[in-house]
C-alpha cells in the first residue's frame, strides 16, 4: 500500500502561525475602543470589544498561545473560540489589514 502524502486539514489541524499588521497600519485606542488606523489613507477600522481583545492577543503571541489565553479568559469552548479567531483573521486578511506568518 502506497503512503498518502495528502491529509485533510481541519480547523483543529492547521499549522501554527503569527499575524502582523501590514506596514502602513497601526493599532490605536479611540474613545475606549481599539481601531486599526491606516497611515496611508487616514481610514480607521473599528473593532468590537471581542475582536480587539483577540487581535491584541494575536499580535503578541502565536495563534495557539492566543487561543489558549482566550480560552482561560472566556467561558466558551475552545472549538468555538478557534472558529471566532479564524473568522476574524480571515476578515482582516481579506481586507489586507494583516499578514499571516507561518511558524
Amino acid at each position: 500500500m502506497k503512503p498518502s502524502f495528502l491529509f485533510r486539514l481541519t480547523m483543529d489541524s492547521q499549522p501554527n502561525f503569527k499575524i502582523q499588521l501590514t506596514e502602513t497600519l497601526s493599532l490605536t485606542e479611540m474613545d475606549g475602543r481599539l481601531v486599526i488606523f491606516s497611515k496611508q489613507t487616514g481610514d480607521f477600522f473599528g473593532l468590537n470589544e471581542s475582536a480587539g481583545f483577540f487581535l491584541k492577543l494575536l499580535l503578541e503571541n502565536d495563534f495557539e498561545k492566543s487561543l489558549s489565553l482566550a480560552t482561560k479568559e472566556f467561558e466558551v469552548p475552545e472549538k468555538v473560540l478557534r472558529q471566532d479567531f479564524l473568522e476574524l483573521i480571515d476578515e482582516l486578511a481579506n481586507k489586507k489589514l494583516i499578514k499571516k506568518i507561518p511558524l
